[in-house]
């Protein structure tokens, strides 16, 4: 992967409304500037800054859980911090973070389905597209920046940065809000969002994901 840190989306001015994660209320988010950067060397310190502030994310996950096909619960927090660096030092993971005002706010984990071999190892689990298919897997925002719509900016930032590299087709693993009871687990999205952006459901996964595809 290119170092693209000179590069970035334009500013995002985003006013959404967001559903409650059991979509029984709506709240308008205040109007809030945000511009992003594809993960890279020179903005690996910047990803550190906002994992770090929350404990390397999921029980310091560090964003290493859809890179492995297994074992993943046998390394602790600093094994996967420094996988994790090793993996963008040598262009092997890609994502896009988010920020407001010059600070990382948030961000997207995305890459081909190589990179990303862990969906694969799921349940009923078939590509939906033959060729250069890539994956959205995570998304995480600051704990003092949710329900903002940064999560929508992080995925108009990957999809823009996916066109860059040339991506045929992308999919998603979105989580059906009303399974899970906690907005800590849905950290692959959830249906609404893809749907705002042009995706298209293609079947379920599990009893708790859908499988969604856009052709970029």
């Amino acid at each position: 992967m290119q170092d693209t840190c000179h590069s970035h989306v334009p500013p995002l001015v985003d006013m959404p409304v967001v559903r409650s994660f059991f979509g029984l209320r709506k709240i308008t988010a205040m109007s809030l500037r945000y511009e992003t950067k594809e993960l890279s060397p020179s903005t690996w310190t910047d990803f550190e800054e906002l994992f770090e502030k929350h404990g390397g994310v999921q029980g310091g996950c560090w964003c290493m859980f859809y890179h492995v096909k297994s074992g993943w619960r046998d390394k602790n927090r600093a094994q996967n911090k420094s996988e994790k660096h090793a993996l963008v030092m040598n262009g092997k993971t890609h994502g896009v973070i988010v920020y407001n005002g010059g600070k990382p706010v948030g961000w997207c984990q995305f890459g081909p389905s190589e990179e990303l071999p862990r969906i694969d190892n799921m349940k009923d689990y078939k590509p939906s597209h033959e060729g250069n298919l890539w994956r959205i897997t995570c998304f995480f925002t600051d704990r003092d920046h949710r329900m903002t719509g940064v999560a929508r900016a992080a995925l108009k930032g990957a999809l823009h940065y996916m066109k860059e590299h040339d991506v045929e087709a992308v999919e998603a693993y979105p989580v059906d809000p009303r399974k899970r009871h906690s907005s800590n687990m849905l950290w692959n999205g959830i249906p609404s969002l893809f749907d705002s952006l042009g995706f298209k459901k293609i079947r379920k996964l599990g009893s708790e994901r859908w499988i969604f595809k856009k052709i970029l």
